[in-house]
Parts: structure tokens; C-alpha cells; sequence
């Protein structure tokens, strides 16, 4: 809606204008921001940071694997008009553009992303693939270890020790 061919890009957009509203609160500290979420707030955190360097702390909780491998490649979840419909101008192969590249482009940001073992939306071995691409990223800015992965044994869920390791990190960099 509102001329956005992208809803995501309209989240984006809507997610960036709420950190400056936030920003402009006298009652908020205003100097670093994290972003949390599951499922689809998990991706949009994602997608969020990666366009707002404001947010200096990033979990991603069930929210992505690669689109090459998502649902063994029907990626009609993703083209759909709350999505990124613009993707179904692209075969499978030749998206331009993938996770790996996203979660590259948060560091050297503190990033822990969650993927359960029984996750019937994401594919687990798929995030660490991403997490090993990624990591060359995070690496060239002495910093692999900011970006972490967890995988409770779980289904599409945010188990509350999870949800502990994700604020006990918001409180340690923010």
C-alpha cells in the first residue's frame, strides 16, 4: 500500500521512521537501538538493520534461510504482495540478492540468529551456511564472534532461554 511495491520495503521504511520517533523521545536514551523479532519480524529485523545503521544489535528468531533453499525452492511465500512480489521476475538462481549477503552486511553489528532444529519454516543447516558465508564479513573487522547461532531443539518457536540470551545482549551492547 501507499505506492510500495515492497510491503517489506514499507516495513522498512515504517521500522526506520519508528526508530526516529524514538530517537526524538527525551525519554529514550537515543544513542543505539536493537531490533528483535520472530518469523517475519525476525526477517524484517534483518532487512531492517541492513538499511539503518542505527540499530546496533540484531536477532533474527526463526526468521530466515536462504531463498535458494526455502520451502526446497518455492519461494511463492516470499513473491507474494505482503512480501517482495518483484521476486518472481527472477528464476531461483538468479536472485540478485540472498541472506548471506544481509546478514554480511550487519557487521561488524552483534547478530544472533536463532534456528530451532525442528523448524518446519526455515531450514536450520541453511542458517549456518549463511553464518559461515557471512562470517568472512565479520571477520575482515576482527569480529566472528558477534555473529552467533543458536539452535534449540524446538519447533518455530522463541523459547524463553532464548529470548534471555537475546536481552542479555541488548543489555550487554546497548
Amino acid at each position: 500500500g501507499l505506492g510500495y511495491t515492497s510491503a517489506t520495503m514499507k516495513a522498512i521504511w515504517d521500522n526506520m521512521r519508528a526508530v526516529d520517533l524514538l530517537q526524538a523521545m527525551t525519554e529514550v536514551k537515543g544513542d543505539g537501538f536493537g531490533a528483535i523479532g520472530h518469523s517475519l519480524g525476525g526477517h524484517n529485523s534483518i532487512y531492517t538493520a541492513v538499511f539503518d545503521e542505527r540499530i546496533e544489535v540484531v536477532v533474527s528468531s526463526c526468521g530466515f534461510d536462504s531463498y535458494q533453499v526455502y520451502k526446497d525452492g518455492d519461494i511463492t511465500g516470499w513473491t507474494s504482495s505482503r512480501y517482495m512480489p518483484k521476486l518472481k521476475e527472477y528464476a531461483l538462481g538468479e536472485i540478485p540478492f540472498d541472506f548471506h549477503d544481509m546478514v554480511a552486511a550487519l557487521a561488524p553489528r552483534p547478530f544472533l540468529a536463532l534456528a530451532p532444529l525442528g523448524d518446519d519454516n526455515f531450514k536450520w543447516d541453511s542458517v549456518d551456511e549463511i553464518a559461515v558465508a557471512a562470517r568472512r564479513v565479520y571477520a575482515l573487522y576482527g569480529a566472528e564472534e558477534q555473529l552467533m547461532v543458536e539452535h534449540p531443539d524446538c519447533a518455530h518457536d522463541f523459547p524463553d532461554a532464548m529470548r534471555q540470551m537475546a536481552y542479555e545482549l541488548f543489555v550487554r551492547y546497548l
